[in-house]
């Protein structure tokens, strides 16, 4: 039993490297990578006799208020971080976020709308999925059930996700941390129920897309 558990960490460690370092390889669009590692994971669970279910993401689960309780959430973060946690990093000598990949949706509504709809319908449920759904259940599978295991297991997730967005810059990076750290929060408070956090990290990107596509950011 114990060379199982091992066999299992060892895989499921090499699988969440996999899912953070593989999509920043430029080998194929960010939208072709969400799909073909979504059935990866899921074949990945299939080989181990469980499902999408056991990490968390349920289509079952979603209900009219995932979507606008996660929304609201998500917006009035992101006017946080917007007027808030963003300017204090600039203010302490951080530098400023890399938006050098959204320029070409400055004020061009056809490019806006094709980032908001691929960012909304796949890219972050992609995100939801691999960060609090896979590598979150197993880094949790990992500490077991002690006091601890959901702190440290939320911990690491939050700075694998924060690393993540690496090509964002220093300050950005903070920023993503915090965010990832608060959305870990909501995790608990929502009982796992991933729709909320999807709904939420959609929210939040619209927000901050919209600055972008304005103009503000």
């Amino acid at each position: 039993m114990m060379a199982t558990n091992w066999k299992r960490i060892a895989t499921d460690l090499l699988m969440i490297a996999f899912l953070v370092v593989v999509p920043h390889m430029g080998l194929l669009p960010m939208f072709a990578f969400s799909i073909l590692l979504l059935l990866l994971i899921g074949l990945y669970l299939k080989f181990f006799k469980e499902g999408f279910g056991d990490i968390r993401f349920k289509f079952s689960a979603i209900n009219f208020k995932s979507v606008w309780l996660g929304g609201v959430i998500g917006v009035g973060y992101a006017m946080l971080v917007y007027w808030g946690i963003g300017p204090f990093f600039d203010r302490l000598g951080f530098t400023p976020a890399n938006l050098s990949d959204f320029k070409y949706i400055r004020h061009n509504t056809i490019n806006y709308l094709y980032l908001l709809s691929i960012a909304g319908f796949l890219v972050i449920p992609f995100e939801e999925i691999v960060f609090r759904g896979f590598i979150f259940t197993r880094i949790k599978a990992l500490f077991g059930y002690g006091k601890w295991a959901f702190t440290l297991s939320g911990l690491i997730t939050s700075i694998l996700f924060a690393l993540y967005h690496y090509q964002e810059g220093t300050g950005a990076m903070l920023s993503i941390f915090l965010f990832a750290l608060f959305i870990t929060w909501l995790y608990k408070v929502f009982d796992g129920n991933l729709w909320y956090l999807i709904f939420f990290h959609i929210f939040y990107d619209v927000f901050m897309l919209s600055a972008i596509y304005l103009g503000y950011m």
